[in-house]
């Protein structure tokens, strides 16, 4: 950052240069009380990634990588099976859609830098979405400490091919009821709604 801006301060006009050399002051001199201006004075591009974002991605990596991880560990033919009934292989983010944008976003930048283990990714034509990924986080949540998944437990975490409609799709609106011990999450499924605990938040 402070190269960066030497760099403006240089081809700025002396207004300007002044406000430069003040940001390299504070991170030459480290002062932290300060470094909130710093953040002020980058211009981020579109609405950002919001942490929890980044965290539900690399957990929905960590899940498809620890997936088929413990498939390789199963029989041959349990195997087969599962791969034909279910979608075992990352599927992506849609870039289109105002939802999963930062999550697209986040992915590509994981996918450039290498900084965390990335599975093996689907033909993108299985058509899961951020929907069917929390519900696979919330099923997860209950093995995730378990170094390897049997076949169960992955039965139960993977999203049944032929069923994508019929998964509980979560509306982005959290609350919590102060009568009930743990936070509300609105879900709609089979055309109807109601309430239950986040499963995330219960661990």
């Amino acid at each position: 950052m402070f190269n960066q801006y030497k760099i403006m301060s240089l081809l700025s006009s002396n207004d300007e240069e002044d406000s430069y050399d003040y940001y390299q002051d504070i991170i030459v001199n480290g002062i932290e009380k300060k470094y909130p201006v710093l953040l002020e004075s980058i211009s981020f591009g579109g609405d950002g990634v919001p942490i929890k974002v980044s965290e539900d991605v690399e957990l929905i990596l960590e899940i498809f990588c620890k997936i088929q991880g413990s498939m390789r560990k199963l029989d041959a033919r349990i195997q087969r099976e599962i791969k034909k009934e279910y979608h075992v292989y990352f599927d992506g983010f849609n870039a289109c859609n105002d939802i999963e944008q930062p999550y697209y976003t986040y992915y590509e930048f994981l996918q450039k830098y290498k900084e965390v283990k990335l599975p093996q990714k689907g033909n993108g034509q299985g058509g899961l979405t951020l929907h069917h990924y929390n519900q696979m986080m919330n099923s997860y949540m209950k093995h995730g400490s378990d170094e390897t998944l049997d076949e169960a437990e992955i039965r139960s975490i993977c999203i049944q091919k032929g069923q994508e409609a019929g998964v509980s799709e979560a509306i982005l609106v959290d609350f919590t009821d102060p009568g009930y011990p743990v936070p509300l999450q609105l879900v709609k499924e089979d055309k109807a709604y109601h309430l239950e605990p986040k499963q995330a938040d219960t661990e």
